[in-house]
């Protein structure tokens, strides 16, 4: 990996869950570490991700297999996605699609970028920052102290993939 990757974290879906108002987020964790980091995705975006782990489709592409079409009619593959910033409680993140010798960087929102890689069985990375920027964020919010990591984590030991 190239241009700080190294500052990046490998992760996998945890699972996707909903929370007290029925907004889902999905789970990263860590795949070498405990670290958790949840991201609020919208209903369509968590429909695409979930159909796709559960190996199911639409007789319609929806969009984020017509995308994943696009980058392939192309003579492009994906390389990976990286969830690259948090600023505001905005997640920020890039597609990297590879043609030939180029490897492309494309901004795009994490959810996004999350359904493009389950289908095209890309690692998904997180950097360092993020991880950090969230835990920071959980310390500094009184109303999040309670929402900690380890709750997450004890969460996602229990989590039941067939729950959303």
């Amino acid at each position: 990996m190239k241009n700080g990757d190294n500052d990046l974290l490998r992760v996998e879906i945890g699972g996707l869950i909903k929370d007290q108002r029925e907004n889902p987020i999905v789970l990263l964790k860590g795949v070498e570490s405990d670290d958790v980091l949840p991201i609020w995705i919208g209903h369509a975006e968590a429909l695409s991700i979930d159909l796709q782990l559960q190996g199911k489709s639409f007789d319609r592409p929806l969009t984020h297999d017509l995308l994943k079409t696009a980058v392939e009619s192309l003579g492009a593959t994906v390389v990976r996605v990286a969830v690259t910033d948090l600023r505001d409680n905005v997640f920020f993140a890039k597609i990297f699609i590879q043609r030939g010798s180029e490897v492309f960087a494309i901004d795009a929102r994490p959810s996004d970028s999350i359904a493009l890689a389950v289908r095209t069985r890309s690692p998904i990375f997180v950097a360092k920052s993020v991880f950090e920027n969230h835990k920071n964020a959980l310390e500094n919010d009184q109303n999040l102290r309670e929402s900690s990591d380890e709750e997450l984590r004890r969460y996602l030991k229990d989590l039941d993939p067939g729950e959303f």
